[in-house]
């Protein structure tokens, strides 16, 4: 199996199982394979995203494909549904269908000219407890430190094994939520270690491998120069092979240079590239 320039790929998508593997690099073969992304989530309706990759020498970019048939399977490899392509976003897939937490299914691609492919996950559930409270403000100093909001986020784990995101939002008080994101930060030592936890483009994210089935607090600052408008904080559950896709993605974006090894993508697609992952969501406020 080789590593294709799907990043490009990535970039449309920003998704988060029990089939993992990691695709090696080999710069000479660049024999095309379909792309597939699916996000399954008990809170959104089904959507899919499939493209043609292109080499990792080649300056194209990635194929949307349109006029390929993907469907949904249970566990059992019971067709639940087909997802109809969307006729103003190439290469997207919808379906109503809302798949249910807990619950395995597959997501397959069928294309003419190249080989099926499929991935597995299972949609996250939020069944623990969570708290936002605000707990100070700091005018900042007019530099380098920005005016920011402090508060105290605490969750009660539900025990089962998964990563957690937290992302902070203004509170616009419409239906379209997430239209105002705001740039947060935290020195808890749990998302500083680099095995289990990180921040990606201002989100906070980590395991809960450290609290699993326990209580944690954590102390989060919220930058924003106005407080007219409230905050409002969106908390995701992801599984591992999405978790596992966004650091490879992440770190293979800050390695680019004339002097570093080119860094592998995480995939878990059966006959091609991409992720097929699941997550859970819900929204808090203080």
């Amino acid at each position: 199996m080789i590593m294709k320039k799907f990043a490009a790929a990535c970039a449309l998508l920003v998704f988060w199982t029990s089939c993992e593997r990691i695709i090696p690099f080999d710069p000479e073969d660049s024999d095309p394979v379909l792309v597939l992304y699916a996000d399954l989530n008990p809170n959104l309706s089904l959507r899919a995203h499939l493209s043609r990759s292109v080499g990792i020498l080649d300056q194209s970019d990635p194929q949307r494909i349109s006029d390929a048939i993907v469907w949904i399977e249970d566990s059992a490899g019971f067709a639940l549904d087909t997802l109809t392509p969307d006729p103003l976003d190439a290469g997207y897939y919808r379906s109503p269908l809302k798949p249910s937490a807990g619950h395995g299914y597959t997501v397959k691609a069928s294309w003419p000219e190249l080989p099926v492919v499929s991935g597995f996950a299972r949609p996250m559930a939020l069944s623990g407890s969570f708290r936002m409270d605000s707990i100070g403000f700091s005018p900042g100093n007019g530099m380098f430190v920005t005016p920011h909001l402090i508060y105290r986020v605490a969750i009660d784990d539900d025990g089962v094994p998964g990563f957690y995101r937290l992302e902070f939002y203004e509170d616009q008080n419409d239906t379209a939520f997430g239209q105002q994101v705001i740039y947060a930060g935290t020195d808890d030592p749990m998302v500083s270690q680099p095995v289990f936890g990180g921040n990606f483009g201002g989100d906070i994210s980590f395991d809960n491998a450290l609290f699993l089935g326990q209580r944690r607090e954590l102390v989060v600052r919220v930058y924003k120069w106005s407080l007219s408008s409230p905050t409002k904080m969106k908390v995701s559950k992801v599984d591992e092979a999405s978790a596992r896709y966004r650091r490879s993605f992440e770190n293979a974006q800050n390695s680019a240079g004339p002097f570093t090894q080119p860094v592998p993508i995480y995939s878990n697609v059966q006959g091609g590239f991409g992720l097929v992952g699941g997550q859970g969501h819900l929204w808090i406020r203080p």
